[in-house]
């Protein structure tokens, strides 16, 4: 009787512990597939796989076949690799794969099921470069352009890069002397830890090179605490050049910015692999342009909601959008904010609201042709405020020439910096809260020998100097950087 009763007891739990069985493709009434069809899948691959170095600088190109389960939720599980290309290129195929999880599921008899998918990720190949002991070389003609052979080179550089594509040290480039090779010059490696928060609440820091204007030159990458990859831009003479990746925590991409003369191209997506929306903004012009950029309304192209369903096409329709305000406190994430209006020909266009999921804060704006025109906006137990600008960015009383001369004034070189003849910009973060005063003073980049307490001491100096921020129509916390120049006189 017991043995029965064990044998019955084994049998319900391998029963209720049985998943649902796995169909093929052609065993159910519709297949699974990617929302968007294939090419939304395909392009959400090409965006996100990243070769390693090594294989890179070999210029590597080919197929990895992997399959994978899709669940009736529409996520993808057990991918697997069928068909190898290389290890580290097989490994990146089932990375990328695994973070798709937008798929329309199977149906069968009526129901959601899951299926079995095959699909090849293509990784294409690319010109390869010199990679040797953990750099990537570089040769450069007398007229500073590339060339493959290094007999005809007149300067070399050497810019370090781990096999994951990380910078780790200083660029060097070094000028031809004879037979030998002879450092000119090197950009600096910085690490800047705590330079902002993500939506999330997630701290992050720098990590990338500047020139001897402290402006970023080359890649600029982006990390969180945990060393996940947060943004990645390339500087080019201090300007973004090429394509700029920001990341969800999953690892996936969650925007793509293509830069080009006078427009900005962006794309992107939700942390599922969906596609979010498409749309282009102007680019500010160079430092040469007299007259104040003024940008044009940002333009949208296609907008889709977190179910895949296209709410804005060809620049018309109503987008509904739910974000986390950004705050400046321990966390830096806020309440969640859904907005929602009407596109007309990409623009904004007439009544758009916002409102707080907990109801304690609304507002109500007007739009013609992308431009904004008024707002009111109603926080629980206050009265209503109306508004006809959108922000306002903190400024120091009396401007920036005000500010430069407060802090020649109150600025004393430290007795030891003079002494090291130490020189340079020490970078302090700070938020101005909505009274002005000045809180969360934190060094960025610092010289050392006293120097990063005193900009410390003068920046604190200037609470109560300030104007807050503010956004429609009501004081906010903002955060500031400023470098504090220590110059040796002569």
């Amino acid at each position: 009787m017991l043995i029965r009763f064990l044998f019955l007891l084994l049998l319900i739990c391998s029963t209720a512990m049985a998943q649902p069985p796995v169909y093929k493709d052609f065993e159910v009434d519709s297949v699974a597939e990617p929302r968007g069809g294939i090419t939304f899948l395909t392009t959400f691959l090409q965006v996100n796989l990243r070769k390693s170095v090594p294989a890179e600088a070999q210029g590597l190109g080919g197929r990895v076949i992997v399959n994978g389960v899709v669940e009736p939720s529409g996520r993808i599980a057990q991918v697997n690799v069928i068909k190898s290309l290389r290890t580290d290129l097989d490994r990146e195929a089932v990375r990328v794969f695994s973070l798709y999880n937008a798929w329309k599921p199977a149906r069968k008899d009526g129901k959601a099921v899951r299926q079995q998918v095959t699909f090849p990720v293509m990784f294409p190949p690319n010109k390869p470069f010199l990679y040797v002991n953990g750099a990537k070389v570089t040769y450069f003609d007398a007229d500073s352009r590339p060339v493959s052979d290094s007999t005809q080179a007149r300067r070399k550089q050497v810019s370090p890069l781990d096999s994951a594509g990380f910078p780790s040290n200083d660029i060097i480039v070094y000028k031809g002397k004879g037979n030998a090779w002879k450092e000119e010059y090197r950009l600096p490696l910085i690490r800047q830890p705590n330079i902002g928060r993500t939506g999330d609440g997630r701290q992050t820091n720098a990590i990338g090179y500047q020139n001897s204007r402290f402006r970023w030159e080359g890649l600029l990458m982006v990390i969180d605490n945990d060393g996940n990859r947060v943004q990645e831009v390339y500087y080019q003479n201090e300007k973004p050049v090429g394509d700029e990746f920001h990341y969800h925590i999953n690892g996936a991409v969650s925007k793509k910015t293509e830069h080009f003369d006078e427009k900005v191209l962006s794309t992107t997506w939700y942390d599922n692999g969906q596609i979010r929306q498409v749309m282009t903004s102007s680019h500010p012009p160079d430092g040469s342009a007299k007259s104040p950029f003024v940008p044009a309304p940002d333009q949208i192209t296609a907008f889709w909601d977190g179910t895949g369903r296209q709410l804005v096409k060809d620049g018309n329709g109503r987008a509904v959008y739910q974000t986390r305000e950004k705050i400046y406190t321990e966390g830096g994430a806020g309440p969640l904010l859904t907005e929602q209006g009407n596109y007309e020909n990409g623009f904004r266009q007439g009544i758009w609201t916002g409102q707080y999921a907990d109801g304690s804060y609304f507002y109500e704006e007007r739009y013609e042709k992308g431009l904004f025109q008024e707002g009111k906006a109603v926080t629980a137990g206050t009265d209503t405020v109306r508004y006809t600008v959108l922000e306002q960015p903190a400024t120091f009383v009396g401007g920036i020439e005000a500010l430069g001369k407060f802090l020649a004034q109150n600025l004393r070189y430290p007795a030891d910096a003079q002494r090291a003849r130490v020189q340079g910009r020490v970078f302090i973060s700070f938020v101005i809260n909505t009274d002005g005063s000045v809180a969360d003073v934190i060094v960025v980049k610092g010289l050392g020998f006293g120097t990063e307490e005193e900009a410390m001491r003068v920046v604190k100096a200037t609470t109560g100097r300030w104007k807050p921020g503010v956004q429609r129509g009501r004081p906010v916390r903002v955060k500031y950087s400023l470098p504090i120049n220590f110059t040796v006189a002569n």
